[in-house]
């Protein structure tokens, strides 16, 4: 494709109805829309060094069938007016990467995890400075300065709040997550960072650990349920995602038929530093006595 500017970015669902090449149409336009119109913005700013209207855009980009091998979109970065202006070279070679690291680390940002973005960014900077045809020649160095692009990327973040409640919409209904750009470049979202993303009020995403817990109450149809924390003694909510809940006897239903307290794996939203839910994806058997203890 003659007017294509660099080479295209994949958008991969995976999990659930995903994995059967299948997802929840409404959601699955919605998802693709959302993360072009963050992607339109993100372009914009590399190759013209500004953040500006849709209206203003030069380059959009397109969506291509799903490739045959699973649910795995590309998005084509494209002249709006077909003709290909003089871009630098370094600008076409490194795009699609350079889209991916700052998807990366606007999710990151939107998610409120400070440290993951600071080191995303600095991922980010380090390809803008170890290209030296970028450093010297791309918008007069300013990628090089990281802090016009934490500005940058806070107006990112400001600007797109629908898009980015928006781009997870599929995720925890018929995928399990999804992954924009190359695994380990491109941000992967989950369940619990959808829910932080499609928040209306500040949420959170914090770090995997293990918890104490018991058993309230469990769906095992789609792994929604009530767990209380010990020793808080406080009851959230909670998503189980592990697939040993769909089997008999299983672990989840044996400790709230008999009362038996869990350790579980878990990933926690966060409200105000406190736990708002709890996305378990191992749990075993606790030992009474620590718990009681």
């Amino acid at each position: 494709m003659d007017d294509q500017v660099f080479e295209p970015v994949p958008i991969r669902y995976t999990g659930l109805f995903a994995d059967s090449h299948l997802v929840d149409a409404n959601h699955f336009g919605r998802s693709v829309a959302s993360i072009a119109r963050i992607g339109n913005d993100i372009v914009h700013l590399l190759f013209f060094a500004e953040i500006a209207s849709p209206k203003r855009h030069k380059i959009n980009f397109y969506v291509r069938p799903s490739k045959e091998n699973g649910l795995l979109q590309e998005i084509i970065a494209v002249m709006n007016n077909g003709a290909m202006p003089m871009f630098h070279p370094i600008l076409l070679k490194l795009g699609s990467v350079l889209v991916e690291r700052i998807f990366d680390v606007v999710i990151k940002t939107a998610l409120g995890r400070k440290t993951d973005a600071g080191m995303a960014m600095d991922k980010l900077h380090d390809l803008a400075t170890q290209q030296m045809e970028f450093s010297r020649e791309v918008h007069a160095g300013q990628m090089q300065d990281k802090a016009w692009m934490q500005g940058m990327i806070e107006r990112l973040v400001a600007e797109n709040r629908t898009p980015l409640r928006e781009l997870p919409a599929p995720v925890g209904h018929s995928v399990r997550q999804l992954q924009i750009g190359a695994p380990q470049v491109g941000p992967m979202v989950d369940e619990p960072a959808a829910e932080v993303l499609r928040a209306r009020e500040p949420l959170e995403l914090g770090d995997t650990a293990e918890h104490q817990v018991f058993v309230e109450g469990v769906f095992k149809t789609n792994g929604a349920c009530r767990l209380k924390l010990v020793p808080d003694d406080r009851i959230v909510s909670g998503k189980i995602t592990d697939p040993a809940l769909a089997m008999p006897s299983n672990v989840y239903t044996t400790a709230l038929d008999r009362n038996l307290p869990l350790k579980v794996t878990a990933k926690p939203t966060l409200k105000n530093g406190v736990i708002h839910t709890l996305y378990v994806s191992d749990a075993k058997l606790a030992d009474i006595d620590i718990v009681a203890g």
